[in-house]
């Protein structure tokens, strides 16, 4: 299974929101430089996003986004049923002639139990956790002389 763009895009926002938390809403502009996201679809993914609650909007010369929630309270699957609710199913690559049983069907539910299961336990502030802490792995300090 492969999410497609908009949650893709839409986790990456959350991400950067989360990694700015507490220093002032978060301007489109430049959530979409940093993450390297068309700024139109940023838009429509935020809108969609505060609808659920899970970011809020401020206006004005200072607004931007900002959480709605806490990330450890935004489990990764509600990311993925605000924005496309098919996509936690995956989809059956072949269907069996009318009448017959499908033989691969075990295979196909036991793997969306367990991407359900992943995507509900797996929370924003664990992709977080993860991001600083490769940031770290990036962030160093070396001197280069040539």
């Amino acid at each position: 299974m492969r999410p497609s763009p908009g949650i893709t895009y839409a986790i990456k926002a959350l991400v950067d929101l989360a990694l700015h938390q507490g220093s002032g809403p978060v301007t489109v502009g430049s959530m979409a430089r940093r993450q390297g996201i068309p700024l139109r679809y940023l838009e429509q993914l935020l809108n969609r996003l505060r609808r659920r609650g899970i970011v809020a909007a401020e206006r004005g010369p200072r607004g931007g986004y900002q959480l709605g929630v806490l990330p450890s309270k935004i489990p990764i699957s509600a990311i993925f049923e605000c924005l496309e609710s098919k996509a936690l199913h995956p989809r059956r690559a072949l269907s069996a002639p009318a009448g017959q049983p499908d033989p691969t069907a075990p295979l196909w539910r036991q793997l969306e139990t367990a991407v359900q299961t992943t995507l509900k336990a797996t929370t924003l502030e664990d992709l977080v956790s993860q991001a600083r802490q490769n940031a770290r792995f990036l962030d160093h300090s070396y001197t280069f002389h040539i």
